[in-house]
């Protein structure tokens, strides 16, 4: 069917009678509306060709097919504000530019203006050479985002992980040995101190020295370095009970 042979009237009369129903409709149901009688096969055709300009939608398909304004389709899918907010009293201080995107951004998106992406500065984009932001605007940044702490003493944060870093490398120190402690059976034998079955007693043991070694090194982070104190330590730590019979 030609679409320029169809009458802009009767467009009229279908984007009326889907602007006067707040929930889409199907080709049935519109029919029903129309104030003059009307072949199927011709609503069918007009109703695609209204799809095709992008003034109504189409939702479902087949038999579910119904059809709805498109502007109704941007409106609904926008969330709503709750009635308790009140636009002269925002909930944190903004500026001036704010408050003019917090407005643009409650419009709905069809009345929103369309913006792509900046292909110019992408294709001349060098990693670690181009900025997007300013020398200015980084620093500030930098400044408002930069933790407002002392410097801790050594060996601060690994005391706050302790227990998860004497499992895993004492799982991982005693692997390197040759243990076939799993990292399941290594977690119940620290935790609750459950010998696996299947194992060599010296596995356990390993294990549970590379525990102690590990500890020291935390608890001791300020002290320790490359010297003799801290390894004929760690190897008093590690030794014992160790050897083969």
């Amino acid at each position: 069917m030609n679409y320029a042979n169809i009458p802009s009237n009767q467009e009229n009369t279908i984007l009326n009678c889907l602007k006067a129903n707040q929930e889409s409709l199907s080709a049935q149901q519109i029919l029903a509306q129309l104030p003059k009688a009307l072949p199927l096969r011709t609503l069918q055709y007009q109703l695609k060709k209204l799809v095709q300009q992008q003034r109504i939608a189409q939702q479902g398909k087949g038999r579910a097919t119904k059809y709805v304004l498109a502007t109704q389709i941007y409106d609904t899918t926008m969330p709503e504000k709750p009635s308790s907010v009140n636009e002269s009293e925002p909930v944190l201080p903004v500026s001036d530019e704010a408050k003019k995107s917090q407005q643009y951004l409650r419009q709905a998106l069809h009345k929103r203006k369309v913006v792509g992406y900046n292909y110019d500065f992408l294709n001349h984009y060098r990693p670690n050479v181009s900025q997007y932001l300013s020398d200015t605007e980084r620093q500030h940044l930098q400044s408002i985002g930069a933790q407002k702490i002392a410097p801790q003493p050594a060996g601060t944060y690994a005391k706050h992980i302790i227990n998860r870093l004497l499992i895993d490398l004492s799982w991982n120190s005693s692997r390197l040995e040759g243990n076939t402690y799993s990292l399941l059976d290594s977690r119940r034998l620290i935790d609750f101190g459950q010998i696996a079955s299947g194992h060599k007693p010296l596995e356990a043991q390993m294990i549970l020295n590379h525990k102690d070694a590990i500890e020291f090194l935390v608890n001791s982070a300020e002290d320790i370095s490359f010297n003799r104190y801290t390894l004929l330590n760690l190897h008093a730590l590690l030794a014992p009970l160790c050897q083969d019979s």
